[in-house]
């Protein structure tokens, strides 16, 4: 009977703490504030300690505090980013995400806080079973969660590639983007928003990152000294600096993914112009 209740305690807490997590995650979206949501989504992966009862209020009550604090701080700085880069226009966008944040980063904090109190009950309850060597917590969720596409966060079959790949976008500046695809190139990785474009390296640095609405064309280029070095050619241009800018990546001797490459890109700018359009004729 004690084990029967023991298990069921844990088992409740464990599927709470998972709510609560997708919670804080779909909310952080809701911020957009890529920098905070980037940050929290790092911190929450680096977060390691072996939590019991007594260690998960701790950590809640930290967790509450961060949201409330990022709010509010949010209020003031979220205008002032706005302002260094575009002016007015900027500031008065600032202070719209500033009181979103004001409202919604401390509800992210009271359900992470949450988050780690049903964490510590697990963990109490289940004598550490939960987790691994060095304190990791091992994943209770047995696939990653479902990629939702596109502007209008569509549905569609499921893909573990797409999940991942969704996943990924979440560490680095496209985090609390949209996610629209993605392309394996073998020793990188290319990470498509409906506004945004990254490339990792293998260790997951960033190589290059460009804005969609900067793109004027992208083509494929063939080696001319007769190799078969195929290459992704992008053109930019960046309108605060007057400057247009090519940046190339280089795909090997694979015609057809460097092909995929440009075709993604070609699809990310139709995308976002599609977008541009249906909000024009919306506020009109």
């Amino acid at each position: 009977t004690e084990s029967l209740a023991r298990h069921t305690v844990g088992g409740i807490a464990d599927s709470a703490s998972m709510l609560t997590e997708t919670f804080s995650k779909n909310m952080a979206v809701l911020t957009l504030d890529r920098r905070y949501a980037q940050q929290r989504d790092l911190a929450r992966r680096d977060h390691q300690e072996e939590l019991n009862f007594v260690g998960g209020v701790e950590s809640g009550v930290t967790q509450l505090v961060r949201g409330v604090v990022e709010g509010v701080t949010g209020v003031v700085r979220a205008p002032l980013r706005g302002a260094e880069r575009s002016g007015v226009e900027g500031f008065a966008k600032g202070v719209g995400k500033g009181l979103i944040g004001l409202f919604v980063k401390p509800m992210i904090g009271l359900s992470d806080a949450a988050t780690d109190v049903m964490i510590g009950v697990r963990e109490s309850v289940d004598g550490g079973r939960h987790q691994l060597r060095g304190g990791v917590h091992r994943m209770t969720q047995v696939r990653p969660r479902r990629a939702f596409h596109g502007r209008d966060l569509t549905l569609q079959t499921f893909s573990l590639a797409d999940a991942m790949a969704s996943s990924l976008m979440m560490r680095t500046r496209l985090a609390g983007e949209r996610y629209l695809s993605h392309l394996d190139l073998g020793d990188k990785v290319a990470l498509l928003s409906v506004k945004k474009f990254v490339l990792l390296s293998a260790d997951g640095h960033e190589v290059l990152f460009f804005k969609l609405k900067h793109v004027k064309s992208a083509r494929v280029e063939t080696g001319a000294d007769g190799t078969e070095k195929n290459t992704a050619v992008i053109n930019l241009l960046l309108p605060r600096k007057h400057v247009a800018q090519i940046e190339k990546i280089e795909c090997g001797s694979n015609r057809h993914l460097v092909e995929e490459l440009v075709g993604k890109v070609h699809q990310g700018v139709a995308q976002l112009e599609t977008d541009s359009r249906r909000v024009s004729q919306y506020v009109c």
